[in-house]
């Protein structure tokens, strides 16, 4: 989640007029194995704020296409390396349609008991180079999601859950109102930020604890800043309490729209 918060910051600090879509489908069948899809998705606005940004770290005409390592095959292998033994590069492709731009990287795996997925790696090395020095700020790694999958039951241990009953015993100050032309602002800069990370089970799923499911698909979260940012006191708590972890983000967004998180410690699905 602090990768999250990170991006959302960076968005802030670097981007106006801006629309990024990045959304991760892990899919496992019955005997374990499955694949990881990632698929990032970047307004022309975005594009072209990159590429001046990477011309001003001193990569001039270098810069021209802000997407190569986003399709970059052997990135991605590379990549496959760090999520574990049987990881392997199915597909890297390119994405274009009305004027956005992006990449989908297809991952597959034989058993999801080998799995280290972070959330978020598919925009790692994005920014890099983007300002003055070329050098980019460096970030705490964030622990992988790790899955234990036996006798048809998947189990997944939700990092920072945990830290619930602490969170709900901290009670912050009732956080300030937020400037009307600063919300304006940022509703312009990051209205079209969509994230989402959900997990896909194609023979279906006969029982699971899980917060949000529908059908086939479990979701563990998803994020609309457009929708967030409808809500006032919800970003003005946003801003405020800066949530590094799904508990923190869980209690400040209770109930707001454009936000699902799932809030189960121990995540469990059973496969049919």
């Amino acid at each position: 989640m602090k990768k999250l918060m990170t991006m959302i910051s960076a968005a802030f600090a670097l981007l106006a007029t801006s629309c990024m879509e990045h959304h991760v489908t892990i899919s496992l069948n019955k005997d374990g194995s499955g694949t990881i899809t990632e698929e990032t998705v970047l307004g022309a606005q975005m594009l072209a704020m990159i590429q001046q940004m990477s011309a001003l770290g001193g990569e001039g005409a270098e810069a021209a296409d802000p997407l190569a390592d986003m399709v970059d095959k052997e990135k991605a292998e590379a990549t496959a390396k760090e999520m574990g033994e049987g990881v392997t590069v199915s597909k890297v492709e390119k994405i274009d349609e009305a004027g956005r731009k992006g990449a989908r990287t297809v991952y597959a795996f034989k058993d999801i008991n080998a799995v280290k997925y972070g959330f978020g790696s598919g925009l790692d090395g994005m920014g890099d180079d983007m300002g003055p020095g070329g050098e980019a700020e460096e970030e705490e790694a964030e622990e992988p999601m790790k899955f234990v999958y036996k006798d048809s039951v998947l189990t997944l241990k939700n990092k920072g859950m945990d830290a619930a009953d602490a969170a709900d015993e901290e009670e912050g100050a009732k956080p300030e109102a937020v400037d009307p032309a600063e919300l304006a602002q940022a509703k312009q800069m990051l209205g079209g930020m969509k994230m989402s990370i959900r997990l896909e089970f194609p023979g279906g799923i006969e029982e699971t604890n899980a917060t949000h499911r529908k059908d086939n698909t479990v979701t563990m979260m998803e994020m609309d800043m457009g929708a967030l940012l409808e809500d006032p006191e919800a970003f003005a708590k946003l801003q405020q309490e800066e949530p590094e972890s799904p508990a923190e983000m869980a209690e400040v967004l209770k109930g707001v729209k454009g936000m699902k998180v799932e809030t189960n410690e121990e995540l469990r699905v059973k496969l049919k």
